[in-house]
């Protein structure tokens, strides 16, 4: 059989395209496997980080129980006094009512006799001063401005070894970099953060809280700063922000205050993070004022770290902590925050009231009742525990 030219060609032309189609296939196959491959890998970083991400929080909640369990502060002196507790919240209460009445009329001059919740039981009290700062309001006005960026410093700084918790970090500075946010403009207004009474018995510093604290718990600054005086005390920075506005007006008046009665320093909500703040400070500054000081607090946030809690119940033994079981405030700051650790002061006395919402279980008027009807207990509540032991 003879073979022209054609027929070479032809044949040529088979090859060539054969070689191709198998190089192609060949390709492929390899593409197929490096694919294949790929997702294995995907799969396995996959399950590791998932592995990783909730050995982090098993081993965050581990030491958040661990500090709670090894906290040991200094027992009040003095027992638990009812009577004065449910007088003290009807104080927050108007601590409330001061600071909104003032907000809507310019011309209310901060006295508590004019508010709906005063009660004939303050009227052997007199009202000596008010406390008063500036607060940051939001204007109606929406501007667009860049979001501002995480220093690489600070960043390395606050890294933590839950790998999601750094991409969410890693996502946050590099969307900063393109994008723009809405806010509303900031400019500052004089407000009431609480007033001062006293009478023959007792004295009471009294610092508001505010109904909307879901909002204020989100905004304020919630890293750690040193506090003065003591090696590795830390104090959280926005509620010292604000307690170090007023403490000129505290100082001026715990100076005109009778040092041989009992002083209650009390609050509600983010009063209750100023009260911490200023019966330690009070306590210090005051010598003959120290051991009058009792400190009660209602549903407050946690201040500062074990031991600024440790070196709080030495200087202010009597110190008693009123919350409801069911209020997610007290739940905040988280015990361990990046490298931060947070814990409560004072002896716990807790109630059981559900709502069904934050606002609800956290109201002034829910600590106001649960007090009244006597229902709140140092005892340890017993529950069926299903969760982590």
């Amino acid at each position: 059989m003879k073979f022209g030219r054609r027929h070479i060609l032809l044949a040529g032309l088979t090859f060539g395209v054969a070689a191709i189609e198998t190089r192609n296939f060949l390709r492929w196959q390899k593409k197929r496997k490096l694919q294949a491959l790929a997702k294995e890998k995907y799969r396995t970083d996959l399950q590791g980080l998932l592995h990783e991400t909730f050995d982090a929080d098993a081993k965050k909640i581990q030491q958040g129980i661990k500090i709670q369990a090894s906290l040991k502060l200094t027992p009040p002196k003095i027992p638990y006094e009812r009577n004065m507790s449910k007088l003290l919240i009807q104080c927050s209460k108007l601590g409330t009512q001061q600071y909104l009445t003032g907000k809507v009329d310019p011309s209310f001059n901060g006295s508590i006799k004019s508010l709906p919740a005063y009660s004939p039981q303050l009227n052997s009290y007199t009202q000596i001063t008010s406390f008063k700062g500036l607060e940051d309001a939001r204007s109606s006005e929406a501007v667009a401005v860049d979001v501002p960026q995480t220093d690489d410093e600070e960043q390395r700084k606050t890294a933590t070894k839950d790998p999601v918790e750094n991409d969410l970090d890693t996502a946050q500075k590099e969307i900063g970099d393109t994008v723009t946010q809405t806010v509303k403009i900031q400019q500052l207004i004089p407000v009431y953060y609480g007033f001062v009474l006293t009478s023959k018995t007792a004295n009471m510093i009294i610092f508001r809280g505010t109904q909307r604290t879901t909002e204020w718990i989100g905004d304020i600054v919630l890293f750690q700063k040193n506090y003065e005086g003591f090696a590795n005390s830390k104090i959280h920075s926005g509620f010292a922000n604000i307690y170090n506005k007023l403490a000129q007006q505290v100082y001026q008046i715990a100076s005109q205050l009778n040092p041989s009665v009992p002083c209650y320093i009390s609050g509600h909500s983010l009063g209750s993070a100023l009260a911490t703040l200023a019966a330690i400070d009070l306590a210090q500054k005051f010598p003959k004022l120290k051991e009058q000081i009792r400190l009660y607090t209602y549903g407050g946030p946690r201040v500062g770290n074990p031991t600024f809690a440790q070196i709080h119940s030495q200087m202010v033994p009597n110190s008693y902590r009123i919350f409801n079981l069911a209020d997610t405030i007290p739940l905040s700051p988280p015990t361990v925050f990046r490298k931060d650790v947070y814990v409560h002061v004072g002896q716990g006395w807790s109630f059981l009231a559900q709502y069904g919402d934050v606002l609800p279980n956290h109201a002034v008027d829910t600590y106001s009742a649960a007090i009244n009807m006597q229902v709140e207990t140092d005892s340890k509540r017993t529950f069926p525990n299903a969760g982590l032991m």
